[in-house]
């Protein structure tokens, strides 16, 4: 993070955090007897596929378990051009915890995006793009947001989806190979095959959530929020891009920094034990304002 954007940063939070990951993780009831499995590998930088091998079980039933780690809500309907999704929220973490892009203090969140009718597009379809094993169990699995929320505001480290960013690959043949979830396993798939399966539902994708898809998760924490009613601020994480995603159009570099500026959102730094944290903040009245009338949340139907 460089000196001249904390210098710019006149809100500085500075959260209690004691023991996070004991308190927010590992003693979570929820968890029973995984409680084990969570301290040993959670953090761990071994990839997924070894930590499977290793603890006995496939990679889609460990990466399940460590995105379900507390209950799901119900879900909560919103619609954005006119088409109906619904968000569940989960009070814990997931995996992408342990990508060292997750400031550890407040209350864990991550917030699941899906179609309102999963009948748009065949459940094989967004199924295969899933290789994160994210949907819960639920038909129409589109993406995700995770963070922390805390003092009414819902801070992201991320936002998410595979089936947006990769549909090229995996439904449209572009390369000869690509990774698809595939029962509980990630295997390598013709793209070819892939075409041919699922080329032709491509444009109601496209048409329903792959062109707006940042829009839609926007509108996802923004119906959450709506429904809790203390969470009044959105909070992005500003963390330092390399210099492969710090290039506008890019998708990290349109999620993390364009969107902000759309936004015009003051900075504020956040210290977690000892090391700051920039986040990019505005009002959610701020953000249903820059989606407009595209966004129609829960009353508003």
């Amino acid at each position: 993070m460089s000196l001249s954007m904390l210098e710019s940063e006149s809100d500085v939070l500075v959260p209690p955090t004691g023991d996070w990951l004991r308190d927010r993780v590992y003693d979570n009831p929820f968890l029973a007897d995984r409680r084990a499995l969570f301290e040993r590998w959670l953090q761990d930088p071994t990839p997924r596929e070894e930590i499977a091998e290793r603890s006995g079980v496939s990679l889609g039933e460990l990466l399940r378990s460590f995105n379900h780690t507390a209950p799901l809500s119900a879900p909560v309907p919103f619609a954005y051009r006119g088409v109906p999704f619904t968000v569940v929220a989960m009070e814990g973490v997931c995996d992408d915890i342990a990508d060292g892009r997750f400031p550890l203090f407040g209350s864990p969140v991550t917030l699941r995006c899906y179609l309102g009718d999963p009948e748009l597009l065949p459940q094989e379809m967004v199924e295969a793009a899933d290789w994160n094993y994210m949907d819960a169990g639920r038909p129409g699995f589109l993406g995700y947001a995770y963070g922390v929320h805390y003092e009414g505001t819902l801070y992201l480290a991320g936002m998410q989806s595979d089936i947006a960013v990769r549909y090229a690959y995996l439904f449209q043949g572009r390369g000869e190979t690509t990774d698809i979830r595939r029962g509980d396993e990630v295997v390598s798939g013709s793209a070819a095959d892939l075409a041919a399966r699922f080329g032709d539902h491509v444009p109601v994708l496209r048409r329903t959530f792959q062109r707006y898809w940042i829009s839609v998760l926007l509108g996802a924490s923004a119906a959450w929020a709506r429904l809790r009613g203390d969470v009044t601020r959105l909070g992005l994480l500003q963390f330092p891009l390399t210099d492969e995603e710090d290039r506008r159009g890019t998708v990290v570099h349109r999620v993390y920094r364009e969107l902000p500026e759309r936004l015009g959102s003051p900075r504020r730094r956040v210290v977690v034990d000892g090391t700051s944290h920039s986040y990019a903040v505005a009002g959610f009245d701020e953000v249903v304002a820059h989606l407009g009338d595209r966004l129609r949340l829960a009353g508003d139907f």
